[in-house]
């Protein structure tokens, strides 16, 4: 039996979930949280020493129009005119040590039945809002250079070391990178008390503020020890999290397309010295060296996630265009305000909206076209067989106290949503529109 071969009556009494019913599974359902880290109750701490490799110019801030009276840079001993570009390599050094209060948030799946859980979007900002310091050292290596107002000489040929005091570190952040990535769920003695571990690949960047343009270092890849606990006794969840992790990283070209221009630089003068020349440097960043330690004990509140999200890519019908779904209304349990609309369908053909709490991908069994794209356990969702009319529409608003077999929409649950329908494609055949993805909060 195939869905294209089912009459209204067998469709009435559900008769055509059992071919879908063959090639779904049924995997429990998941709820979904966001969760953010309580302040009051996070701490951080982050110790940290980069080096910064810079492949530079020099150049005097004169300019004949706006600024005559400014510095002008000629290469070597003698001769020269004009305000010319120095070669300099470039490299600055700074030690970070901050303990602070980290802001942040991530999204995570629960599974408790199967024990697993998935986190997504890690996003934590370890200085919380706030701005560190760091005592910041320019190394400098660059071939002989003179000065006009003021007049020095600089000689070239090796290193010089330029203390700049504390500059401020305006963001240190990590952030996840790549899919959500599962973990485990190990039940502890208390009742509603679990222990969870996992690993997530993030991304660690930071903004330091260099003579006071915001100049950024990173991103640095990492792989994130997670390991924890979570409490569902609560009126929400809540997760405890620690870690302590230290990493090492050198990494060239970190910012492809990023480039210091005219960057007001001040140097002393050196011979004769006592005196101020006004530099501008420009370069690109080649290198970061970062050696890091990274603690935090971080506590989160779980609330549940909602919102729609469209999926699943709808085949062609015989109107030449793929059918489309869309959810209007509002994801809040309390609001019960919730309408499934549908178009681009064939004129004056029935059909019906499935729900399942999982996704899938299945393509309908010929002659039938289109995926499934909802899951087992598989419900339909109208008890009424819906027609497209002279529109190719169908609509359904749901009513939140007759769902089918007694289900429910529960704040922290996921829902997904079809619309299977008929059509002639040129001969008797079904399709499918695209899915769509409900994440149900109050």
């Amino acid at each position: 039996m195939v869905i294209c071969k089912f009459s209204p009556n067998s469709l009435l009494r559900g008769a055509s979930l059992l071919a879908i019913f063959a090639v779904v599974s049924a995997p429990a359902q998941a709820q979904s949280y966001d969760f953010t880290l309580d302040q009051n109750l996070s701490s951080a701490s982050l110790v940290s020493t980069f080096g910064v490799d810079l492949d530079a110019t020099l150049k005097g801030d004169y300019d004949a129009t706006t600024n005559p009276g400014g510095t002008r840079t000629v290469p070597g001993l003698f001769g020269g005119s004009g305000n010319q570009d120095i070669p300099v390599d470039l490299g600055l050094a700074g030690d970070l040590d901050h303990m602070g209060a980290p802001t942040g948030s991530f999204t995570m799946d629960l599974d408790l039945p199967n024990l697993s859980m998935e986190v997504s979007a890690l996003d934590l900002d370890f200085l919380g809002g706030n701005t560190a310091s760091t005592d910041l050292t320019l190394d400098l290596l660059f071939s002989t250079f003179r000065t006009f107002s003021p007049d020095s000489l600089y000689l070239g040929g090796f290193p010089v070391g330029l203390p700049l005091g504390n500059q401020s570190v305006s963001d240190f952040r990590i952030v996840q990178t790549g899919s959500p990535v599962p973990g485990v769920l190990i039940p502890a003695a208390i009742p509603g008390h679990y222990g969870f571990s996992t690993l997530v690949s993030v991304s660690v960047t930071m903004t330091l503020d260099f003579q006071g343009t915001p100049t950024p270092v990173g991103p640095m890849n990492l792989v994130l020890s997670l390991a924890g606990a979570l409490f569902t006794t609560g009126p929400n969840p809540s997760i405890d999290v620690d870690f302590n992790q230290a990493f090492q990283q050198t990494t060239l070209d970190p910012l492809p397309g990023f480039a210091l221009t005219d960057m007001p630089f001040d140097a002393p003068t050196f011979l004769p010295a006592g005196s101020t020349a006004h530099l501008l440097i420009s370069g690109l960043i080649d290198q970061i060296d970062v050696d890091a330690t990274l603690m935090a004990d971080l506590t989160a509140i779980g609330t549940p996630s909602c919102g729609f999200t469209n999926y699943c890519t709808a085949a062609v019908n015989s109107t030449g265009l793929a059918g489309v779904l869309d959810a209007i209304g509002s994801s809040d349990v309390l609001m019960q305000d919730l309408t499934l609309n549908s178009s681009n369908l064939p004129l004056n053909v029935i059909g019906f909206y499935l729900m399942s709490p999982a996704r899938t991908s299945v393509s309908l069994p010929s002659p039938s076209e289109g995926l499934l794209c909802v899951g087992g356990p598989l419900y339909r969702l109208n008890g009424q067989i819906l027609q497209s009319g002279a529109t190719g529409t169908m609509s359904l608003a749901m009513d939140f106290n007759n769902l089918p077999q007694g289900q429910a929409f529960q704040a922290g649950s996921t829902w997904n949503f079809q619309l299977w329908h008929r059509d002639m494609n040129p001969n008797n055949t079904s399709n499918t529109t695209n899915a769509v993805e409900i994440k149900f909060c109050q």
